[in-house]
């Protein structure tokens, strides 16, 4: 296979084109002071509504009883910071059996809310709790066990998170609630790695061993969605007591067929400096292609004719015509976000078009038959600085390229985090051209400050006085963009300006899924936006897109892939009871008509790369 190099100006002009105990008698007073934190979701007199009607005033003494009801009603009311407040300042020995139960499932609850996973777990693990919680009803019980499945899953511990969905089903009697917890059963483990799933061929727990066989055995089948009923009986006939046997996921409930269309169309630039864009883009469409093509086993799963359609030198609504006329059923592109505007310019398109490139507009696209997807950054900034914000990570440093990704990526994440209630404190644009980023951000972490200070006070009182600087506190994130060239210059840097304490966290661009470990050692500690195909065990086969490509064109490629995933699994996208798909570039679901993916998250540690939650 030829290898291709590219300039990083000549990606970075393309990419800009193209483109997450006993109680006691005793009542305890205080004097509560409510403070609204600015993770808080309302705000003004919204909020000062909220107090008012919870009774909260600094001159008012309040007992546990009061507190624990006023916490209730703050965390009914998203005011999830100030409910733990409330919630420290309780004695938990004051408080009847009854309370005490309200109060361990609220701080849990609370605790999930804002990410500290450990502090939810311990809630549920007091003795007083446990002790308590065997002699209530069902419907304390059913809420312990939604909340430690939901504890372990954001921990990882995969077994248990299932675990408590099953016990959690064991005492629900109508099929109808059954259903639902079978359907969050099924949600959960489509979202899960395959590797996990194949565990399930000598699992230890009989009834987990059969929900990730049947996940796996689906998974292998996710292009020929069709297959997934006669999937689902095969899979019965060996577990006919199984849970899922008796109540199935609604997924396996229904028997609508696909319609799969005979022809598709893939529009795309073929020349000059999309030409290596667009040949991994259709790579990637036919690496999928032929995994689905070696599982055909009846004629209404027969993968469709391609013809491939160049708009280098053509507007884009002849090429499009064109294909339509030549019996395209399925039209997959364009790509340049140009051609995309192009074509949204009709209210309706003839065929079912799945663009490769997303118009991150405010307002979803009307035009009928269009559909978006894209590796769109907002996604993951998205992902990032809710991730962010739910761990009280507040002020941020806004690190970008200088160049239309990062403009446009810094204007949509200052948005965001603004409307949610994070602070930016800085926000620097670096050039292609820097490779000393030491001094490129003294200035937004102050240290040049610092350094003029200890002049001063050599200069003043002793030339021989030892001086260190000091790089400002008030910043508790730092969000980084960036190819790995970059990014691995970018961390050694904060590291060097004594921000080596300061969390970063950045986007998928940061890794190309090619392990290379002396040079991402300089990358320890970053947190980053994850496309499962970069970790490994998380598809049922690994992606290979050639090594000599720039990290940018290698996630094209898992682009191409899963066009082909959405295209086989448009119709079922649109129905919001089916899990999202385990695809390439993330879990993809449809909103307003555009394909979201929701990504995994990892770390990088000694120049190894590791899943985290």
């Amino acid at each position: 296979m030829k290898k291709y190099t590219l300039s990083l100006f000549v990606v970075a002009s393309i990419l800009a084109c193209i483109g997450g105990c006993t109680p006691t008698t005793v009542n305890n007073t205080t004097t509560i002071s409510s403070n609204i934190t600015k993770s808080d979701t309302l705000v003004g007199d919204d909020a000062l509504d909220i107090l008012n009607k919870a009774g909260i005033d600094t001159d008012i003494e309040l007992s546990d009883l009061d507190k624990l009801e006023k916490a209730l009603l703050l965390a009914d009311e998203d005011f999830i910071e100030t409910s733990l407040e409330i919630l420290e300042t309780i004695n938990p020995q004051n408080l009847s059996d009854n309370d005490f139960i309200d109060y361990c499932l609220l701080a849990s609850k609370n605790y999930i809310r804002v990410f500290e996973i450990k502090l939810a777990e311990k809630q549920l693990q007091k003795p007083r709790f446990t002790s308590l919680i065997k002699n209530r009803g069902s419907s304390i019980r059913k809420q312990t066990l939604q909340l430690q499945a939901e504890i372990q899953f954001a921990l990882g511990n995969y077994d248990q998170g299932l675990k408590a969905l099953i016990d959690y089903s064991k005492t629900l009697r109508r099929k109808r609630e059954i259903r639902e917890v079978n359907d969050q059963i099924w949600h959960r483990i489509s979202g899960l790695p395959y590797q996990y799933l194949q565990q399930g061929s000598d699992h230890s727990d009989n009834i987990i061993a059969g929900w990730l066989q049947l996940a796996a055995a689906s998974r292998g089948y996710v292009t020929h969605p069709n297959e997934q009923q006669y999937i689902f009986k095969q899979w019965r006939r060996s577990w006919r007591n199984h849970p899922a046997a008796k109540t199935p996921p609604i997924q396996f409930s229904g028997s609508q067929r696909v319609a799969n269309p005979d022809q598709v169309a893939l529009l795309l630039p073929l020349q000059e400096q999309y030409q290596i864009p667009s040949q991994t883009v259709i790579n990637g469409f036919f690496d999928a292609y032929y995994q689905a093509l070696n599982l055909e086993t009846n004629k209404s799963q027969m993968t469709p004719e391609v013809r491939i359609y160049d708009t280098s030198n053509q507007k884009i609504q002849t090429v499009y015509n064109r294909a339509v006329s030549d019996g395209a059923e399925m039209i997959i592109g364009p790509m340049r976000q140009s051609e995309v505007e192009k074509l949204i310019t009709a209210t309706s398109l003839p065929v079912p078009t799945l663009s490769l490139n997303r118009l991150d507009n405010k307002y979803p696209i009307e035009t009928r038959n269009f559909y978006q997807f894209g590796l769109s950054p907002l996604d993951e900034l998205t992902q990032i600085a809710d991730r962010a914000l739910i761990k009280g990570l507040n002020n941020v440093l806004l690190i970008t390229p200088d160049n239309s990704w990062g403009t446009q990526s810094a204007k949509f994440f200052k948005q965001y985090w603004a409307e949610n209630g994070g602070s930016l404190f800085e926000e620097v644009s670096y050039p292609s051209s820097v490779n000393d980023f030491t001094q490129f951000l003294k200035q937004p972490l102050q240290i040049d400050l610092s350094e003029q200070r200890g002049l001063k006070i050599k200069r003043f009182i002793n030339s021989r006085v030892k001086f260190t600087a000091r790089r400002r506190q008030d910043i508790d994130l730092v969000v980084m963009l960036g190819y790995p060239l970059k990014a691995r210059q970018i961390k050694p840097a904060l590291d060097f300006l004594y921000a080596s304490d300061i969390p970063v966290m950045a986007t998928s661009h940061i890794y190309n899924g090619d392990i290379q470990e002396a040079l991402d050692r300089d990358l320890s500690g970053v947190e980053f936006s994850s496309m499962p195909w970069t970790l490994s065990g998380h598809l049922g086969k690994d992606l290979n897109p050639d090594k000599q490509l720039h990290t940018a064109y290698r996630h094209l490629y898992a682009l191409g892939y899963d066009a082909f995933l959405v295209y086989r699994n448009l119709q079922r996208l649109q129905s919001d009871k089916i899990p999202p798909i385990f695809g390439s570039t993330g879990l993809l679901s449809l909103k307003n008509n555009s394909v979201v993916r929701e990504q995994k998250w990892a770390k990088f540690e000694r120049g190894k790369v590791i899943e985290i939650h």
